[in-house]
């Protein structure tokens, strides 16, 4: 063994002198905390960008066509023909019937999106939220809700709703609306507040009938793109296309407010909680320098006995790594912990109203822990040389008198 790594080792492990003892605990626990906190906080950015990207198109397409005024689209097979034949990013489109309405159970009465889909939407595929009952439209007059909505309703499975839609508005006396009844045939729960809270679905037959539409008639045109990142620009091909009075909208326009806050969080918080790491690291700093001072007599003697400057300066940079080591891996080691049991049970929950989503999204990826236990293992070996070079020029005579 050299004999640098054998005197770091001896300093590591010093007896009977507790407060060296506490400043190593507590800079190596500051790493740790400072590392957890940072992975967390990207693993939580990176869950929230995926999981509203996710859910922002669980409900919705890529692209939604409709016209001004928001007539409805007459002949929609054609437009679907031409679309297909002339746009070949686009891989799947379907119609659908949007409007707001009024749902009205025994208790409560609440204003709805409902959406009339086909029953075998390849778009919006609802087996994956339902949590209660079936993703079944097949029967008449069959609705699926949100659990927020439910429970606001107070309804349950099996039960029966009123519809309310208003076809027309002249004014406040004048208006025409049509009423149906509907039975409760399934409820889903997205993790997403202003789905589970807004949306309800019923197949795109019992739409038409509830707005007096034919068959052909729609008033929107769902668009699948084969890459939604192309989304912006087929949305300026088909709006180039089809003109007035047809127009287009991107999922990135629908949730604009949205992916701007993610963005907004994306940029600041790793620089802000980054500081975190160095104030970390910056405490091995400080460690070490307590250590000089209380180990100053034996430097003064290993030096009057030959110790050369390079081995002092070996011996403050292993210990400074040994902290930096030590905290970043155990750091990691807990963020690991914490990120797998929020992702497995879904411990911390948040306002949906406020933050978009229920459950508090982790998303892990190992690129982040690769980084931040990287860098700050870099950052402990920087903060270390300070240390490490003043303890070399300690003059042997001064130590050994030093008291």
């Amino acid at each position: 063994m050299k004999l640098d790594n054998f005197i770091s080792k001896r300093f590591w492990h010093s007896e009977n002198q507790k407060f060296i003892n506490f400043a190593k605990y507590f800079a190596t626990a500051s790493v740790i905390i400072g590392v957890v906190v940072l992975i967390i906080a990207l693993a939580v950015l990176e869950g929230y960008n995926k999981t509203l990207r996710t859910n922002a198109v669980k409900f919705s397409s890529h692209i939604q066509l409709q016209k001004f005024n928001r007539d409805k689209i007459e002949n929609y097979d054609s437009i679907k023909h031409a679309l297909y034949k002339n746009i070949p990013q686009i891989n799947i489109i379907e119609p659908i019937i949007q409007t707001e309405a009024l749902i009205k159970s025994k208790k409560n009465i609440e204003g709805v999106m409902l959406r009339g889909i086909d029953k075998n939407s390849k778009i919006i595929n609802l087996s994956d939220v339902i949590k209660i009952g079936k993703a079944d439209l097949n029967q008449p007059n069959s609705i699926i809700i949100g659990k927020r909505l439910a429970d606001k309703l107070s309804i349950k499975l099996g039960d029966t709703v009123l519809v309310f839609s208003i076809n027309s508005f002249q004014n406040l006396s004048q208006f025409d609306y049509n009423i149906q009844k509907f039975v409760i045939t399934g409820i889903f729960e997205s993790t997403m507040a202003q789905y589970d809270d807004a949306i309800a679905f019923v197949s795109i037959s019992d739409a038409q009938n509830l707005l007096n539409l034919s068959q052909n008639q729609a008033t929107n045109l769902d668009i699948m793109l084969k890459d939604i990142s192309t989304a912006d620009t087929v949305s300026h091909l088909i709006d180039n296309f089809l003109s007035y009075p047809y127009f287009t909208y991107t999922v990135f326009d629908l949730h604009r407010s949205i992916f701007s806050w993610i963005e907004l969080q994306q940029k600041p918080i790793p620089i802000v909680l980054g500081l975190i790491v160095i104030i970390a690291v910056l405490n091995i700093t400080t460690t070490l320098l307590i250590l000089i001072i209380e180990k100053i007599n034996e430097i003064g003697i290993l030096r009057a006995l030959g110790l050369l400057q390079k081995e002092v300066i070996r011996i403050f940079v292993r210990l400074g790594l040994k902290i930096g080591i030590i905290g970043a891996f155990t750091g990691g080691a807990i963020a690991l912990l914490i990120s797998i049991l929020q992702k497995e049970f879904e411990i911390v929950r948040v306002n949906g109203e406020i933050y978009y989503l229920d459950v508090l999204p982790i998303e892990i990826v190992p690129m982040h822990y690769i980084i931040v236990i990287s860098i700050a293992i870099i950052l402990s070996f920087l903060a270390s040389l300070i240390p490490a070079l003043i303890s070399s020029r300690i003059s042997p005579l001064e130590a050994i008198k030093f008291k």
